[in-house]
């Protein structure tokens, strides 16, 4: 699936460059649900963005099925995102004055997919996380619970096999997250390979891998059994 190949980042800052990710090489499993942990500024965010091609190493290399991430043109990295990764945000992202069903379905109609079509995937979206009967309300009527489940249903529209998470329970109350990370165990059992940036220790304890950075390196990876039976 993704690995990292000796990987750096480094961004320019003013007259300085930081060194966000120096050295890192792991391979995340497939059909797992990896956790990235670390203190803040460790990279953890950093290798996300790499991982759902959303900017290229400094060096190193990043790589899908074997392909190299980084030596796509632009247009074939936006071709992947379109594809082959959802992302979800721990700020919900979605747009106030659209329905939970407009939000879900935007993506694909923003790809020139046919309507009906559209319609269709985002409500077995909905079903997916258990909000059919909230398809017509707005974000501004749904709990935090209700629109990260939104933000989810709106990352799995196209049906990718890779789901990119950046602290999707960090605005959360903890029995809420507790059933968004539900949520994400019933994806993994589905077949989706799932990758949480997080400071909650329950998704470190429920991952089937952790992956904990300092420094922008490699402090530890571990493989476990997770929340699977």
């Amino acid at each position: 699936m993704i690995a990292f190949h000796d990987v750096h980042k480094t961004y320019p800052m003013g007259e300085t460059r930081v060194e966000a990710l120096r050295g890192v090489s792991v391979e995340i499993p497939r059909t797992h649900l990896t956790a990235i942990m670390g203190p803040s500024g460790s990279g953890k965010s950093t290798m996300l963005h790499l991982a759902g091609c959303l900017d290229t190493p400094t060096s190193g290399r990043v790589t899908y099925d074997g392909q190299d991430l980084g030596s796509l043109s632009s247009r074939r990295r936006a071709e992947f995102r379109a594809t082959q990764v959802g992302f979800v945000f721990q700020k919900f992202n979605l747009i106030p004055n659209l329905s939970t069903l407009r939000n879900v379905e935007l993506p694909l109609l923003l790809r020139s997919e046919a309507a009906p079509t559209a319609r269709k995937k985002a409500l077995h979206a909905l079903t997916v996380v258990g909000l059919t009967d909230r398809s017509h309300h707005r974000p501004t009527k749904l709990s935090g619970g209700e629109q990260q489940r939104v933000a989810i249903a709106r990352a799995l529209v196209h049906d990718p096999p890779l789901i990119l998470a950046d602290e999707p329970t960090g605005n959360l109350d903890t029995g809420t997250g507790e059933r968004i990370l539900e949520l994400l165990r019933s994806l993994v059992r589905a077949g989706k390979t799932i990758v949480v940036v997080t400071h909650n220790p329950e998704i470190a304890r429920e991952a089937d891998a952790l992956i904990a950075l300092r420094d922008g390196k490699v402090e530890s990876f571990s493989e476990g059994s997770g929340g699977r039976p």
